[in-house]
């Protein structure tokens, strides 16, 4: 199937008006008190702080029908590249890490069975993890290094 090229811009408008409507929704938790700063497009997606923790916010939109994402896909790599340029590998890197930091992965979409388990609604905390999906993530993403000599487990 052939897009026309208005077709490829209206796809990508809607990935970002998504993602607008995410930070706007952190904008007014701001205002609730949840938050002591939002940015956007900076270090992540969004930028949330709490406390002087930082919480970053990568956001996705999923428009093909029938697709959804799992741990495979949030963690498979660019074409012929390493792990960090999955999702999840982009998520971790390149940002600062003090203690208390949070990351969230926000799609528009509920997940496949195996990353549903990681699902939390909106200001709600999220269940139990089981050891398994832990473990299929950290062996997915064993290439990626994070700072202070810190090993993707420590997500």
């Amino acid at each position: 199937m052939t897009l026309a090229p208005a077709d490829g811009g209206r796809r990508s408008r809607r990935g970002f008006a998504y993602q607008d409507a995410v930070t706007l929704l952190d904008c007014l938790d701001m205002l609730e008190g949840q938050w002591t700063a939002v940015s956007w497009e900076d270090l992540e997606d969004i930028l949330c702080h709490r406390d002087g923790a930082p919480v970053y916010r990568q956001v996705k939109t999923v428009e093909e029908a029938g697709t959804r994402h799992s741990i495979a896909n949030v963690c498979r790599p660019e074409e012929k590249k390493a792990a960090d340029s999955s999702y999840l590998g982009k998520l971790f890197l390149g940002k600062p890490l003090p203690d208390g930091t949070r990351f969230t992965f926000i799609v528009n979409e509920t997940p496949q069975r195996d990353l549903y388990e990681f699902v939390a609604e909106r200001d709600r905390p999220r269940g139990p993890v089981s050891a398994d999906a832990r473990a299929d993530i950290v062996r997915r993403l064993g290439g990626v290094q994070l700072p202070d000599s810190r090993d993707i487990g420590w997500w």
